[in-house]
């Protein structure tokens, strides 16, 4: 019975068909956990559309138990969409609207239950990313795996998952900068929200995720002759300030996956209380 035991996830918003920008695994991605309570083993489909829990062999299901098993897998796959969106580098051109719903339930002989959930994903602008190292991918998402971690923080990682989904492309990274503010302000317990703070913080950080820091001259009205700012607070100003609107043509993917990376940082950096 044990090794039928298994639970999928589809996951949304990463695999995009047609004229989209997306990346893939030449195969299915695969990695065991030995010192998991639940998970034997994870595999994560080629195309990044679905996300397979085989439990440990030797694990005594009761019905009561399947609750707690479907949320914990669910916190779990829920962190690793973090670590996909934190450590995108490689692939940020791919438009990331990751969320997951539950598909399959096989965790007792009489009890499979499968959930069917039709989802609509619009179309772009086309490039296709392979990498052959999914195996490796995957493991880097699951060693930045930390439920307890991410229960603390996760209504904070819930509002960077709604901020995703937000279809204008100008709307969604002005309130991601927002929010970046936002954090900044509670990790230094500012008593006001400030883009200096903001540039700090990224010039400080960025090098966690792989961006690149470009800083120029700032052109926040006011700034001071000597004040720089980061590329990602020139873009905000840029968008921001009606002189310089031509800065919502560039507004790309690789600035907001990029952006959504120093979030997922600063979240990790908001003190516990």
């Amino acid at each position: 019975m044990g090794s039928n035991n298994y639970v999928s996830f589809d996951i949304v918003g990463v695999k995009h068909e047609g004229n989209m920008d997306s990346f893939s695994f030449e195969k299915n991605a695969e990695y065991p956990l030995d010192n998991d309570r639940f998970i034997r083993k994870i595999v994560i489909t080629a195309d990044i559309s679905k996300a397979t829990f085989y439990l440990h062999d030797s694990l005594k299901i009761t019905k009561d138990q399947i609750s707690e098993i479907l949320d914990y897998l669910s916190l779990y796959l829920s962190n690793i969409m973090i670590a996909l969106l934190k450590n995108n580098f490689n692939y940020s051109c791919v438009l990331l609207k990751p969320a997951i719903r539950l598909s399959t339930i096989n965790l007792l002989e009489a009890n499979h239950i499968e959930v069917r959930d039709s989802v609509q994903i619009k179309d772009s602008v086309t490039r296709h990313l392979t990498f052959d190292n999914g195996n490796e991918i995957l493991r880097k998402w699951v060693q930045d795996v930390d439920i307890s971690n991410y229960e603390i923080r996760k209504e904070k990682y819930d509002i960077l998952f709604a901020l995703l989904q937000v279809e204008n492309m100008v709307q969604k990274y002005m309130a991601m900068y927002a929010y970046l503010m936002s954090l900044v302000k509670e990790i230094n317990s500012s008593q006001r929200e400030t883009q200096k703070q903001v540039v700090r913080y990224i010039s400080d950080n960025c090098s966690r995720v792989e961006i690149r820091l470009e800083l120029s001259h700032c052109t926040r009205p006011g700034a001071r002759t000597d004040e720089n700012e980061d590329q990602f607070t020139a873009l905000r100003n840029a968008i921001g300030h009606p002189s310089n609107m031509c800065g919502t043509d560039k507004v790309t993917e690789d600035f907001i996956n990029n952006l959504a990376s120093i979030i997922c940082c600063a979240i990790e950096d908001i003190p516990c209380r």
